[in-house]
């Protein structure tokens, strides 16, 4: 009996290196939904900056899990499940961000992708720095003081990224599995960065060639390209 399977892919420098590659991405995706298989993005990119992305290179896809994990769509945008950060250490957290050293910064909430501090149930804080050794640093010690209440990690572009500890790209998936009744067995996953270790851990993980080496270290195995491994899988 073939079992239904599911591949989860993180999107920046992985499902999308670039325009080329991205094409190939969505021939091999298409080819994997027509044997009845489900394909999944998990991105760190807020709702608004996942759709831009999706209207200007058209791919197609089932879920969605952005922010890291907070919030899980269908393709239709209804909501499946949604983690905010707890309301009252957002005050605290923003100062130990250090604010004045960013270069940019922003907060997501459900589908709203540009907030402030002052919004109630964030579900993303994302604090850009001028160096990555700065940003390397202050993920360090938010993990360090608030691991009770949040997950917090270094992004590409000297960014720290911060949800809910409730959540992460490998909770999202087992929720969605929950919804799906699919076997974990079933699923693959694929990624380049810290976010996506998680997810790389806890299913059939796989790292792009590019990812950082903690991810390379626990992976099955690299691939080039996201087309690759489904072709493999298929």
């Amino acid at each position: 009996m073939e079992y239904k399977k599911v591949i989860v892919s993180d999107y920046d420098q992985t499902f999308y290196l670039n325009d080329e590659d991205i094409e190939n991405n969505k021939k091999a995706v298409s080819k994997f939904k027509e044997k009845g298989n489900i394909f999944v993005i998990a991105t760190g990119r807020s709702y608004f900056d996942f759709q831009n992305k999706v209207k200007l290179y058209n791919f197609d896809y089932d879920y969605v899990i952005i922010n890291h994990g907070a919030t899980i769509l269908d393709k239709n945008d209804n909501i499946i499940v949604n983690f905010p950060i707890k309301n009252e250490i957002i005050n605290n957290i923003k100062e130990d961000l250090d604010l004045e050293k960013s270069i940019k910064w922003f907060c997501c909430s459900k589908l709203e992708s540009r907030v402030d501090f002052n919004c109630k149930d964030l579900t993303k804080i994302n604090v850009k720095y001028n160096s990555k050794e700065v940003a390397m640093n202050i993920n360090k010690l938010i993990n360090n003081k608030y691991s009770n209440y949040i997950n917090s990690y270094y992004v590409t572009g000297n960014s720290v990224e911060i949800i809910s500890d409730k959540t992460n790209k490998s909770n999202a998936i087992n929720l969605l599995l929950e919804k799906l009744n699919v076997s974990k067995e079933e699923v693959y996953t694929i990624g380049d960065g810290y976010s996506d270790i998680e997810m790389i851990k806890d299913f059939n993980g796989y790292a792009m060639t590019n990812s950082v080496d903690e991810l390379k270290v626990i992976a099955k195995k690299e691939y080039k390209s996201v087309s690759e491994l489904i072709d493999e899988i298929i």
